[in-house]
């Protein structure tokens, strides 16, 4: 037992198209573990320190940040130091989707613990609470150019600590 942790479907968000790893360096998230992941995995791994108002570390990468086709959401201000934001934003900026940055206080709402997914029918849209909807502004849905779908998830929310990407896992298996 080495107390090294990376739990996989919050510790890191996965830029598919790019193979790239954001993850947010906690208690669950380790970067010896993120680095083997990567290896195996062929990702470039983009590590970073996040913290909420109170100076505590954000447990899961997926509070914070979102990856679409065309789009990362995500809290910048809560990546405080500097060197580490600008990296990310570079890293972000060079895989050529376009930053929608929201704020701790949208971050406590839900907004970003949100998940694209495909239908049967090959449309994307993007899940998320109706609270981590409501927090966000025109500008950012705008910004967002897919179709969103949204659902009350106040029990989820209020007992559960997460929102609507936490209760759905990706799966990506090539067609048979």
């Amino acid at each position: 037992n080495q107390d090294m942790f990376l739990e996989g479907t919050g510790s890191m968000v996965l830029d598919r198209d790019n193979k790239i790893a954001y993850a947010c360096l906690s208690p669950r998230t380790h970067s010896k573990v993120l680095d083997r992941f990567c290896e195996v995995m062929k990702y470039r791994p983009v590590a970073f320190t996040s913290n909420d108002a109170g100076g505590h570390a954000i447990y899961h990468t997926n509070v914070i940040m979102c990856v679409g086709e065309k789009f990362v959401l995500i809290v910048l201000a809560s990546i405080t130091d500097n060197r580490e934001r600008n990296y990310v934003q570079q890293v972000i900026t060079d895989s050529g989707k376009k930053i929608i940055d929201i704020s701790p206080d949208q971050m406590n709402e839900f907004a970003g613990n949100m998940l694209l997914v495909k239908n049967t029918r090959n449309e994307r849209l993007l899940v998320m609470s109706s609270r981590a909807y409501a927090s966000l502004t025109t500008d950012q849905i705008e910004a967002l150019d897919v179709e969103i779908v949204h659902s009350p998830l106040t029990t989820i929310e209020l007992n559960g600590g997460g929102s609507a990407r936490c209760m759905m896992a990706e799966v990506h298996l090539k067609e048979l």
